[in-house]
């Protein structure tokens, strides 16, 4: 398998200190005709949400050799 980003973005909600604890979640709500799709949250320990980011990516399989005739 092999990727390549094709868009992404960070949005930035309020300030925090990225060297405290940060929780970090992320899904991927859709992978579908060789793009993905994810999107991710970051909350301090006191659960409050600091970063948002979403990116979208192509999904490329490895080409597997041809049978010789």
């Amino acid at each position: 398998m092999a990727g390549r980003s094709l868009d992404h973005s960070i949005w930035f909600h309020k300030p925090f200190k990225a060297d405290e604890w940060l929780l970090f979640m992320i899904e991927s709500p859709i992978a579908s005709n060789g793009r993905g799709f994810t999107t991710g949250r970051m909350y301090t320990r006191s659960g409050e949400l600091v970063v948002s980011v979403a990116q979208e990516g192509l999904i490329k399989g490895k080409m597997q050799p041809r049978a010789k005739l």
